[in-house]
């Protein structure tokens, strides 16, 4: 049985409409009890307030600056370790995050988690999450999760390619014989809540195994 589901792409791609789908499917399947979720924006964040002399970033008005991308591996490691903290029977753990080096990234992750875990790929084109990013940005109420944004810049430089993306248009079943845990993916190129609500149901199915 499955502890973590590994919400991997872009952002913009749809990682927090798909969490909370799946959230409501496995409730009201019965295949939780309880459901969380961890992002890695608000660990980068406890991170860099600890980085107190700026040698790993400066900031910016409306934000920061990350001078320092290695402290993205210490981000996922520090979320490695809360998993094991947070794991208890009956609970599923959603983990969200988008890089540009997934193969380099899991292996933050060691084998008692990712041995718990199924991946998912969100394959999603880069124009496309560019154009929910922003949207999302300006629709955005209150201070929540999904209320920050990718820089334009940021979006340029470091997510117009991800290697997943690159195995997953050679080869779905390439990409699988990379991943480090069972991988799941799902195209989330058009939007539309009940076409999304369709493409989870093999997450669903995997999730039973």
């Amino acid at each position: 049985m499955f502890s973590y589901v590994f919400l991997l792409g872009r952002p913009g791609s749809g990682k927090s409409a798909i969490c909370r789908l799946l959230s409501e499917r496995l409730r009201a399947e019965g295949l939780a009890e309880e459901v969380m979720r961890i992002d890695d924006f608000p660990v980068l964040q406890e991170l860099l307030d600890r980085d107190t002399e700026f040698k790993r970033h400066y900031r910016k008005e409306g934000g920061f600056v990350v001078t320092d991308f290695a402290i993205l591996d210490d981000v996922l490691k520090e979320i490695n370790r809360k998993l094991k903290e947070l794991e208890r029977p009956g609970k599923m753990i959603f983990v969200e995050f988008a890089r540009d080096r997934y193969i380099k990234a899991l292996k933050n992750f060691d084998r008692e988690v990712l041995g718990r875990s199924l991946l998912l790929y969100i394959y999603c084109p880069y124009d496309v999450c560019v154009q929910r990013n922003v949207r999302r940005f300006r629709e955005a109420r209150s201070k929540t999760l999904d209320d920050h944004i990718a820089p334009s810049d940021i979006m340029e430089r470091y997510y117009k390619y991800d290697d997943y993306e690159e195995l997953y248009l050679k080869s779905e079943a390439g990409l699988k014989r990379q991943a480090p845990a069972p991988l799941v993916v799902v195209r989330n190129d058009v939007d539309g809540l009940e076409r999304l609500r369709q493409a989870l149901e093999k997450v669903t199915e995997a999730l039973k195994i």
